[in-house]
């Protein structure tokens, strides 16, 4: 008994090596409580790590004039923590992680294939020259403002035509620009 109220006095001073210990003296009882819950997505090294966490915590709060053991004490917080492990997995509002595959999961049953993505690539000058050759005057003007080198005034007194006719030669410019180098 000596030994145990040691290693939660180390434990409670930081000693890793302590809280390895203690942990490993009180395994079995970790592994029944854990084989008591199933919960979806938790394995064994999950198990571990909450029970580790919670052995950690119970060695800070334990007060040795209580008179409840250790391991009472600790067995009873893993539990409390094991159902609220459980608690949050049925919660309704969580249903739909429940149900939930995951996309690694669906990958190695060939599911889903990864995207092949096209590589972008930029206009050569000859393709935007040939491009420019298929314009009115009008939209070569309409292309300006979309290039962003004039603004649309400037372009309405270029042009001697209203602002209204630039913006519908703008939108001409796109859909012919769109058609050309997008097919």
């Amino acid at each position: 008994m000596k030994t145990i109220e040691n290693l939660i006095q180390r434990v409670k001073e930081n000693d890793d090596l302590a809280l390895l210990l203690l942990f490993e003296r009180y395994k079995p009882m970790i592994t029944a409580v854990t084989k008591r819950y199933f919960i979806r997505n938790l394995d064994e090294n999950d198990w571990n790590q909450e029970a580790l966490i919670v052995c950690y915590e119970s060695a800070g709060l334990y007060d040795f004039e209580r008179g409840t053991t250790f391991g009472t004490f600790f067995r009873l917080r893993l539990q409390n923590r094991a159902k609220n492990l459980l608690r949050f997995e049925l919660a309704k509002r969580r249903a739909l992680y429940a149900s939930a595959i995951s996309y690694e999961a669906l990958k190695e049953r060939g599911q889903i294939c990864d995207p092949s993505y096209e590589q972008a690539s930029l206009p050569t000058s000859i393709e935007l020259s040939n491009f420019i050759q298929t314009l009115s005057q009008l939209e070569v003007i309409a292309l300006t403002v979309i290039t962003g080198l004039v603004d649309l005034d400037q372009a309405s007194m270029t042009a001697q035509v209203p602002p209204e006719t630039i913006k519908r030669a703008i939108a001409r410019t796109r859909i012919k620009m769109r058609a050309y180098f997008l097919r």
